[in-house]
């Protein structure tokens, strides 16, 4: 169905054009000594060997998620503290007193943090304050930042856009149900789930409603593409048309679908918490494969390449191969992870490309190993010794046999 209405304006209209969200979903995984495979045959393209660069204990749990720029880790803490820490080397830049219990959200110059019902943006460099937004209610979800973008869930139902740069309201909406999940852009689209089974989908510029679908559960993070995928608490993934949110297909699992799924172009991937893998067809939604987990996942899974990395309530990931499902490797992590790990490519001169965080507080940051080159699969090479040179026969010693130790026999 369609609606209109029930926004409250505040301020102009941001006109600038907003990029689409990119196909493929570049997340997290993580451990403390990974080797890696061949990436034949079907199996997870080798991105391996690392090894732990750096670790910093930061004397606390997390209370929450971290969250990260191209340069920090921004990590709550149970303490009540937030703590910055250079990615490069592990390094804390400051830590203070900032109690949230939601991941923060962060990008260019700063770091916002939800504290009840404010939205505080910390200089990322110094953690000054930089400007404060006072709502009527707490927020009740994890802000969403993206592309000067600031997107504020509320306990009373509302959802607030504002501008990352300097805290300025746009326009909020009341959408009359607990916002409890992250909402998600896709192009000009805000999509919001509601939990009491709506999602709705409003327009990122005015706030209009464009459509609101209600599904047989609770959605949860949603994917937005050329469609929407989204996974409910039904036990259904669902494609919806970005049109009006009606049903293309849907796909039933044995369990609530966690996190939001990833894609490769052609194939879909998502978890469920009945400790399943699944690969469907992006847009039939068949089946492609499915493999059981052997570990509970939290948060949904990463997509490098064409590899899939799986994590959850356990200290390793697991990888497997994106068009066959076959198994890679399995990464140990320095304890049970404490939030999802986060992956990405490194920047110039920074060769950190995994960070965990443990719950009992470590940050690590992962980077390739140093050591010597691991040997590829197959017979050995050639000893790594040069072989001895071959004496010549004029510098051998003349043969003399042995004197004979018993009686000879005559002629």
């Amino acid at each position: 169905m369609t609606a209109s209405g029930g926004v409250r304006a505040a301020g102009a209209a941001l006109t600038a054009g907003i990029a689409a969200l990119p196909v493929s979903v570049l997340l997290a995984a993580a451990p403390a000594q990974i080797a890696g495979g061949d990436g034949d045959g079907g199996r997870p393209a080798a991105v391996f060997p690392l090894q732990a660069a750096w670790t910093t204990d930061l004397g606390q749990p997390p209370a929450a998620a971290p969250g990260y720029d191209d340069l920090q880790a921004y990590v709550p803490l149970r303490d009540g503290t937030l703590t910055a820490v250079r990615l490069s080397d592990g390094s804390v830049v400051w830590r203070i007193d900032q109690p949230t219990a939601l991941p923060p959200a962060a990008g260019g110059d700063s770091v916002i943090v939800a504290d009840g019902a404010a939205l505080i943006a910390r200089r990322s460099g110094d953690a000054r304050t930089l400007w404060t937004r006072d709502f009527a209610a707490p927020v009740s979800a994890a802000p969403l930042r993206r592309n000067g973008w600031l997107i504020a869930p509320l306990a009373n139902g509302e959802v607030v856009t504002l501008r990352a740069a300097d805290g300025r309201e746009f326009w909020r909406a009341p959408l009359d149900g607990p916002l409890r999940v992250q909402p998600a852009l896709g192009g000009r689209r805000l999509f919001v789930p509601v939990d009491d089974g709506r999602l709705v989908a409003l327009d990122l510029v005015s706030g209009a409603r464009l459509w609101e679908r209600r599904l047989n559960g609770n959605p949860r993070e949603v994917l937005p593409l050329d469609a929407v995928f989204v996974g409910a608490t039904d036990n259904y993934l669902y494609r919806l048309s970005l049109d009006d949110g009606s049903t293309e297909w849907r796909w039933r699992a044995g369990g609530d679908v966690a996190g939001a799924p990833v894609t490769d172009g052609g194939r879909l991937f998502f978890v469920s918490l009945d400790n399943t893998l699944w690969a469907l067809d992006r847009d039939t939604g068949v089946q492609q494969w499915r493999r059981i987990l052997t570990l509970r996942p939290r948060a949904g899974l990463a997509l490098v390449g064409e590899t899939l990395f799986v994590s959850g309530v356990s200290a390793q990931i697991h990888t497997f191969h994106g068009a066959t499902g076959a198994a890679g490797n399995v990464l140990s992590a320095p304890g049970e992870l404490g939030a999802p790990p986060r992956m990405g490519a490194p920047r110039a001169g920074d060769g950190v490309r995994i960070v965990l965080l443990t719950a009992d507080g470590q940050l690590v940051g992962m980077a390739p190993a140093s050591g010597p080159r691991r040997l590829p699969p197959g017979p050995l090479p050639p000893p790594l010794l040069p072989a001895p040179e071959r004496p010549a026969p004029a510098d051998l010693p003349p043969f003399e046999p042995p004197a004979s130790s018993g009686s000879a026999r005559d002629g």
